[in-house]
């Protein structure tokens, strides 16, 4: 395959199917090993090259890609690579908080119940939904039509306040 999108400036070759399909085949082995590395689960990586490629292809179909097809793919699969092990870490941390170290599961698990029904519905939906939903902060921004500094600081005004709550 030809490569375009230099650093000259010159512009990406124009779209075709075939050769997406080619620009696939020179690509996935070593885009899956990053998001693999990264990742360190198969099923991740999968995922992460569905993104990145699926990316690509919409840049590039929609005559919208203004660099090397290639750089793009990299860069999405590592953003993306990144984000799901940080979305992995955030599920990991928040079932070791359900079970709790201290106390039996059930007797935690009420009590961060009462302590979630005492916030704001607001506040409460918004936890939820970035613990269990795993939403990160851009996502949660578009869902709430907010920017992302306000969703950080609604998130972090939320769980003082569920740490408040947790201690009483």
């Amino acid at each position: 395959m030809q490569r375009g999108g230099n650093e000259q400036g010159t512009t990406p070759p124009r779209f075709s199917e075939a050769l997406f399909e080619e620009f696939h085949a020179e690509t996935f082995r070593s885009v899956w090993l990053l998001a693999w590395r990264l990742c360190r689960d198969p099923t991740e990586a999968d995922d992460v090259c569905q993104v990145a490629y699926l990316a690509v292809y919409r840049y590039w179909v929609d005559d919208r890609l203004r660099e090397e097809p290639r750089r793009l793919l990299f860069r999405v699969a590592q953003r993306t690579a990144i984000d799901s092990v940080r979305r992995r870490e955030r599920r990991s941390r928040l079932s070791e908080l359900l079970r709790g170290a201290s106390q039996p599961a059930d007797e935690l698990g009420l009590e961060l119940k009462e302590a979630l029904s005492k916030l704001k519905p607001e506040d409460r939906a918004l936890l939820l939904l970035q613990a269990e939903g795993g939403f990160d902060y851009k996502e949660l921004a578009a869902i709430y039509a907010r920017s992302v500094a306000s969703i950080r600081s609604r998130l972090y005004r939320a769980r003082k306040a569920l740490a408040r709550e947790i201690r009483r």
